[in-house]
């Protein structure tokens, strides 16, 4: 009997997409039409279809592609596994605009095609000299460009697919097809830095590109041993080679890194690359002896004194920040007000006025060029903000306000009623790392107020410090350091408080909540104590009721959640006021499933749905922006969108689904109606169910929180603390005491391993 390879049957067809069943990002589905007096021995299922699937590029509906595959059965019955596809040119204007449907408006490609009738052939054979947009109306230079990527994808695209296939899935291909011009190019450098090449790839990290690689070296001995030609000749043995033992070295770090550190000790890590790579692990004396010297050409950094290694990249921006903020210090830049009038200030309202603490914090701004402002959830580091912003005002002093996140800027900006952006867009970040502000071209302000800062990771500070001249600008780092650290690496805020070299104002006072019940637990979990009691019901914390700790369960408590919801929602509580939390997104009790579950129990019944991936989108589903995105498209009317009309919407931002279309959806968030294009879906998710981090810098009246003991290695008082103060009025736990009571006990903000409050220590002139 013949193995399965010998048993596969390809096939070879014309096939026309008219419905994508299922679209993720490497792997899609489709039905599509084909022509039976052709193609005979294609199979037709009961909708009159053929089903093509694979890691496949997004097709066009209605244009024609030719189709290698393999007939596969599974239950679903037959279909037809993607070898190779590429589109067949479209023939006629109709076929033509059914292509360009995919990028523009039904109105935009009738203009371009009335205009340029065979613009894909001119794209395809690059004769675009004497294409004019000024005579596209509605066809800007950015929609221009998405139409040439989308044509030379699928006409260009077949060719590499042909010479690495077997080797290299279709994501890949287009990742290398994007990051190198041309077959040569990818193969000279596939040649000279196999895995430097790879690894530099979006969504490729050291384990995928050395199981390719791998892979391509002994299919590539294979051709050689039979008299073939390769697909790549490395000219050395891959498997012991410097090369993959340096690219491990780096996959250690980067992976260390996702942990929030930046360093790693010394032995951990000659262990770790020996035991992913033991055939190349003679390498790591010369990496390590390399290494010893603190040179930006080394990608890596040993600390022999300290015994720690870590990417020289990160340990030079730690080195730099901590000389930039000594520095600073350094700097006298007084402002000269006299105590009366900063006292002012004070009184904020008829209701409200200032404790002598919160006060502080204009007394050390006036005084320093660097200030913190340390406080926990509801102790006034609003209202000591909002007194400092009156008295800019009337000085008539320049104030720039940021926040890391979008959401969290929106927040900053309402208390204040001063403009706030995010960090990138104050310091005119333009994506793919180009950025407005830096040491040479230095931001007008006479303050910078940085809020949220526990947030920030090490190169978001770095880039913010590079854009301050501490001769003319102020720093204040408004933070809570019992919050989340930053998802990226570095430990900022902490190291900043624990190095006792910055001016430091801390707010002890609890001011927000009632007496009991949210204060009390917030507070509690903060110093690792435990409010609830062992027992098996639902308790009610403080005189108001505001934490209630629900015992259960986690196979009960989903439908416990979506009651809670339900109920809300019945007692007329908007969708917007409430916040659902939990820790991860992946597993049974993440943000994923339970969005699904959530959905099908609140909106079973939308009209209009949409689907990607596995996910499907119905009208009046809230969904939560995961990017930040700067030029998201205003929608009014489908027929007058154009370029010119975009807006800012940035991670974490919140909408509702309100309309459905062939190949994309509009979303209603608080300023703007946005039109999100299919090959956007990738940027949103449901946010019915939101993660802890995602929540951070946002508030909702009523949040309910899920703590199931299936996410106790992600646990830890920092999360809990986070979720529970993102309530205004009443916050429900559910969970389990013995989960909850030992996450409260771990602190990740204290076993991050960062070099930057040392640094900050060292030849330390302050005290």
């Amino acid at each position: 009997m013949g193995n399965s390879k010998e048993l596969a049957k390809i096939i070879e067809f014309i096939a026309t997409p008219v419905r994508c069943l299922f679209n993720s990002e490497n792997f899609k589905i489709y039905g599509c039409t084909v022509d039976s007096f052709k193609y005979p021995n294609v199979k037709i299922n009961s909708f009159n279809n053929a089903t093509i699937k694979g890691d496949i590029q997004e097709l066009n509906l209605d244009c024609e592609y030719w189709v290698k595959a393999e007939e596969t059965q599974d239950k679903y019955g037959i279909s037809y596994k993607i070898i190779n596809i590429k589109s067949e040119k479209p023939a006629s204007i109709e076929s033509s605009r059914a292509f360009l449907n995919e990028i523009l408006t039904y109105q935009q490609a009738t203009t371009l095609l009335s205009v340029y009738p065979d613009i894909i052939d001119r794209i395809i054979n690059n004769r675009l000299q004497d294409v004019d947009l000024n005579k596209t109306k509605g066809i800007k230079e950015t929609t221009f460009a998405k139409i040439k990527i989308k044509v030379i994808e699928n006409f260009k695209l077949a060719e590499l697919v042909e010479e690495f296939s077997g080797v290299f899935s279709f994501s890949v291909i287009k990742k290398l097809y994007q990051a190198y011009p041309s077959i040569e190019k990818i193969r000279e450098n596939l040649h000279k830095q196999p895995y430097k090449c790879l690894c530099k790839l979006g969504g490729i990290g050291f384990k995928t590109a050395d199981e390719l690689l791998l892979k391509v070296d002994a299919v590539s001995k294979e051709r050689i041993k039979n008299g073939e030609k390769p697909i790549i000749d490395f000219g050395f043995d891959l498997v012991s080679s410097y090369q993959r033992m340096e690219a491990c070295a780096l996959y250690i770090l980067d992976e260390n890194e996702t942990s929030g550190n930046t360093y790693m000790d010394s032995k951990e890590f000659i262990k770790t690359c020996s035991e992913y790579v033991p055939e190349a692990k003679h390498h790591l004396k010369e990496i390590m002896k390399k290494s010893f010297a603190f040179d930006l050409s080394n990608d890596i950094f040993c600390d022999v004194k300290h015994s720690r290694v870590s990417k020289t990249k990160t340990y030079s921006v730690e080195n730099e920040i901590a000389e930039i903020l000594k520095n600073g210090l350094k700097v006298n830049n007084k402002w000269n007000i006299s105590h009366s009038d900063i006292e002012k200030y004070r009184q904020i309202n008829e209701n409200t006025s200032l404790t002598d603490e919160q006060m502080q914090t204009i007394y050390s701004v006036c005084k320093n060029p660097i200030t913190i402002l340390q406080g926990f959830a509801g102790t006034g580091k609003s209202m000591s903000v909002l007194a400092l912003i009156n008295l800019l005002n009337d000085l008539k002093k320049s104030a720039l306000l940021l926040a890391p996140t979008g959401r969290a800027s929106k927040v900053l900006q309402k208390y204040t009623n001063h403009p706030a952006s995010t960090i990138h867009r104050g310091l005119h970040f333009i994506p793919h790392n180009e950025w407005g502000f830096d040491e040479k071209n230095k931001l007008p302000y006479d303050i910078v107020i940085l809020d949220e800062s526990s947030m920030v990771d090490v190169y978001l500070f770095k880039h913010l410090l590079d854009a301050i001249d501490f001769n003319r600008t102020k720093l204040l780092i408004i933070g809570d350091n019992a919050q989340i650290p930053s998802v990226s690496c570095g430990n900022v805020l902490h190291d900043l408080l624990n190095s006792n070299v910055i001016p430091t104002v801390y707010l002890t006072r609890v001011f927000r909540y009632g007496e009991g019940g949210l204060s009390t637990v917030a507070t509690d979990i903060r110093q690792g104590k435990m409010t609830f009691e062992n027992k098996t019901n639902v308790q009610a914390i403080g005189d108001d009721n505001g934490c209630v700790f629900a015992q259960m369960p986690p196979e009960r408590a989903v439908d416990y959640i979506i009651k809670a919801y339900q109920k809300l929602l019945n007692n007329g509580v908007p969708l917007k006021d409430i916040m659902f939390v939990v820790a991860q997104n992946k597993g049974k009790y993440g943000t994923q499933i339970i969005n699904n579950q959530i959905q099908k129990a609140i909106n079973p019944n939308a009209e209009q749905k949409i689907i990607s991936g596995d996910t499907e989108y119905r009208i009046g589903d809230p969904v939560i922006q995961c990017t930040n995105d700067y030029n998201s498209q205003i929608y009014s009317d489908e027929e007058e969108m154009s370029d010119d009309k975009v807006a800012f919407i940035s991670n974490g931002d919140i909408g509702i689904v309100s309309k459905i279309m062939n190949n994309g959806m509009v979303v209603d968030f608080d300023v703007f109606r946005i039109y999100i294009p299919r090959e956007k879906f990738i940027n949103i998710k449901l946010a019915y169910a939101i993660s802890i981090h995602k929540s951070q810098g946002g508030q909702a009246k009523y949040v309910i929180a899920f703590v199931p003991n299936t996410h106790t290695f992600m646990l830890n008082s920092n999360l809990l603390y986070v979720a529970v103060t993102r309530a205004k009025e009443k916050c429900y736990i559910i969970s389990d005491i013995l989960t909850f009571s030992r996450a409260i006990k771990k602190k990740e903000n204290f076993t991050r391993q960062t070099w930057l409050k040392d640094l900050l220590k060292e030849n330390n002139n302050y005290d």
